[in-house]
């Protein structure tokens, strides 16, 4: 699909964007491309692969994904309901038993060690995965009492960078074994009673290996990736493509942008046990639209039907509890007014954030998206037929996660750029 540049004059202020970002040091390289009604009418690429040897970044480099997986992990448990291997509101417990009976963290003294726990009223089901409202976490934020006890789960005390480790590390547990672990810690919340981003989509992916009773990888291969042809799609970079992976960077004490040695970089490059349907995927610019492209097609790709309409719609729309929108879930609420205002509105689907009521920003009612940990982005606007994916590779340097790439402000430009073509916008 993507084999040269498109940059119209009407996309002049977009392009001038993804400039300062290379030009400023702001990030080491940005792709970009804007599918709208059938076709690509933007594609463009800036800044390095390897910026200390001056190679560019290229069309067909292979991007570090992370949490643009999980979209893709939920589509595969999908078709798996689809085949009436469960219902949505089926416990977990029915696959993963060790998540019989589970408890609710109500207290954690620091100091003492002391733990209180309370049961569960209810058990996880299978659409408190999708929707991050198990009560698991993530394990990110070191003062977090549920967070502390993670950390000392998985020898990381005071490390707020537990997925990272997760999903580079070749001698990580396998997911039974991880499984199995993450059963033995308690809930930050009663399931259902909140939204909080954890290791929702991760356990996912193992029910999809229980339920299907073929690995994670090869599922994925089999139900999606070669049905749309994503050819450079998998949990590893094999040694004969290490060549298209680009350097990660990020901004030291000084601000200056510097290259992420180590396992960030290196861990990608290996097959591993821990097969991350959260985070684990790499991924191209090109095998990333055909995804898009399918999901806006309401599961149809060129002749091959991936998901029912009906499946998509029901992915897309919102699952939270009586309604709520994803800002009133939040299990830490949001405390600047900046976040409380660029979340207005949006509510939650089986992994995807969608929009529910206007609000501030351009985009459709409807409209979904997720992100990625290294400032990957995409967005789907059905209303208006319109696909942006925007891929970078920046690790944030705290958990605080505050991406180079300004999502609202890219996609205020791309509708901008669509005015000027004379395409009314419908919000």
């Amino acid at each position: 699909m993507i084999n040269n540049q498109i940059s119209p004059d009407s996309f002049a202020e977009l392009t001038k964007e993804f400039q300062k970002y290379i030009e400023e040091d702001i990030t080491g390289s940005v792709l970009c491309t804007v599918y709208h009604k059938d076709r690509i009418i933007y594609c463009d690429k800036f800044g390095w692969k390897d910026k200390e040897n001056e190679i560019p970044i290229a069309f067909d480099d292979i991007f570090r994904m992370y949490s643009m997986s999980k979209p893709i992990t939920c589509s595969a448990a999908l078709i798996l309901y689809e085949e009436e291997k469960f219902e949505l509101d089926d416990p977990i417990s029915k696959f993963l038993p060790e998540f019989k009976n589970p408890q609710v963290l109500k207290s954690y003294d620091k100091k003492t060690g002391k733990v209180v726990l309370e049961d569960a009223k209810n058990e996880i089901t299978i659409k408190h995965l999708l929707t991050h409202t198990s009560g698991l976490s993530y394990g990110d934020y070191a003062k977090l009492p549920i967070d502390i006890l993670y950390g000392e789960k998985f020898g990381l005390k005071g490390n707020n960078r537990l997925r990272y480790k997760l999903n580079i590390y070749p001698e990580m547990d396998s997911l039974e074994i991880f499984s199995k672990k993450l059963a033995s810690l308690p809930l930050a919340f009663e399931p259902g009673a909140h939204w909080w981003y954890g290791f929702n989509h991760e356990l996912l992916g193992y029910l999809i290996e229980k339920a299907s009773g073929k690995k994670l990888d090869i599922f994925l291969k089999e139900k999606i990736f070669d049905k749309l042809g994503m050819s450079d799609t998998d949990f590893y970079v094999p040694k004969e493509k290490w060549d298209r992976l680009p350097k990660v960077y990020q901004k030291n004490k000084e601000k200056q942008l510097i290259e992420v040695e180590g396992a960030i970089f290196e861990g990608f490059k290996h097959k591993i046990k821990f097969l991350s349907g959260g985070g684990g995927l790499v991924s191209t610019l090109d095998d990333y639209l055909k995804f898009c492209v399918m999901m806006l097609n309401k599961g149809m790709y060129e002749d091959k039907q991936i998901i029912t309409k009906e499946t998509i719609e029901l992915m897309t729309s919102n699952h939270l509890p009586n309604n709520k929108t994803y800002l009133d879930m939040q299990y830490v609420p949001y405390q600047d007014s900046e976040s409380i205002e660029r979340n207005q509105g949006y509510g939650f689907g089986l992994g995807v954030l969608v929009k529910k009521t206007k609000n501030i920003f351009r985009n459709g009612i409807g409209w979904y998206c997720w992100a990625g940990a290294l400032s990957t982005l995409f967005d789907i606007d059905p209303k208006n037929e319109l696909i942006i994916i925007t891929l970078t590779q920046y690790c944030p340097e705290t958990s605080d996660w505050i991406f180079p790439l300004e999502r609202f402000r890219i996609n205020n430009l791309v509708y901008d750029a669509l005015e000027k073509t004379g395409i009314e916008i419908r919000e």
